[in-house]
């Protein structure tokens, strides 16, 4: 009888091991499913070790200091921006008024440095209106016979991101559309030579969906070019869906030289203004 009853128990223990083992797995299988390919994502051994021998990475050092995701998914080419802006002009920004503290005693505490938040402006909205950009209103609407047809451009291209730069935040700004892919090599050198500069920023428009990303059309840094495998390492602002990574040269060209509407996506060159 006790034989009996250690049987059973046994043929119970095994069957629920066997059980909750099997409810792991799914589990596990699952997350995989979900979690996004990291291979070529900024913290792994063999990404470190492309920074590392990298001899074109100024950029890197300048804008970790200043890096901020995006705050939504419209933002790329904000954050992007704020984090350039704030690079150039640090201890020269004025007091955001948005985002200072009044101590109880009456004392401000200042804070002297852009955000997103703040990067829109009246200024800007004469390029662009921030309603447009943040999906709150229409940039035209299409009657035909009795239907209104309304049409969102929310969000800012590679053009409107250009003048609001210049314009508004007066910065000296080379805009480039990659009209064709053999641009490779004329990027390359300008790459490299903006990427040994300590006063001049790269951001590159692209179609992420070509480097195999979750984003569409998308802006963000390029920080650094590995000459050995010619692999250039993205900051990428949009850290809700992807984490910083390397991709090869070409890759990113044809990412760039891809339409947004009518025109070609690209680069920009930022820098400040010669005075």
């Amino acid at each position: 009888m006790k034989n009996y009853l250690l049987i059973i128990f046994l043929t119970i223990l095994t069957f629920t091991n066997v059980s909750y083992a099997q409810e792991n797995i799914k589990i596990q299988s699952n997350s995989q499913k979900i979690t996004p390919d990291s291979s070529d994502s900024f913290n792994n051994p063999s990404s470190l070790k492309n920074l590392n021998r990298s001899q074109f990475k100024n950029d890197f050092y300048q804008l970790i200091n200043f890096y901020q995701p995006q705050i939504n998914p419209l933002y790329c080419a904000i954050a992007s921006s704020v984090m350039i802006i704030n690079a150039l002009n640090y201890g020269e920004i004025n007091n955001q008024i948005a985002n200072q503290i009044t101590k109880p005693n009456g004392d401000i505490v200042e804070y002297k440095i852009l955000t997103q938040q703040n990067f829109l402006n009246k200024a800007t909205d004469k390029i662009k209106n921030r309603d447009i950009i943040n999906f709150k209103k229409p940039s035209s609407i299409i009657k035909e016979g009795n239907k209104r047809h309304e049409i969102f451009d929310p969000g800012l291209t590679l053009s409107q991101l250009s003048v609001i730069l210049e314009e508004v935040y007066h910065l000296d700004v080379t805009k480039i559309h990659l009209t064709e892919s053999d641009q490779i090599n004329e990027f390359r050198k300008r790459l490299m030579n903006v990427l040994q500069d300590q006063n001049n920023f790269i951001l590159a428009n692209f179609d992420g969906k070509i480097l195999n990303k979750t984003s569409n059309g998308h802006i963000s840094p390029i920080v650094a070019y590995n000459q050995f495998n010619d692999e250039v390492l993205i900051l990428d602002s949009a850290l809700h869906k992807n984490k910083w990574f390397w991709t090869s040269l070409e890759t990113i060209v044809k990412a760039m030289n891809t339409k947004d509407g009518d025109n070609y996506r690209g680069y920009l060159i930022i820098s400040k203004k010669n005075n």
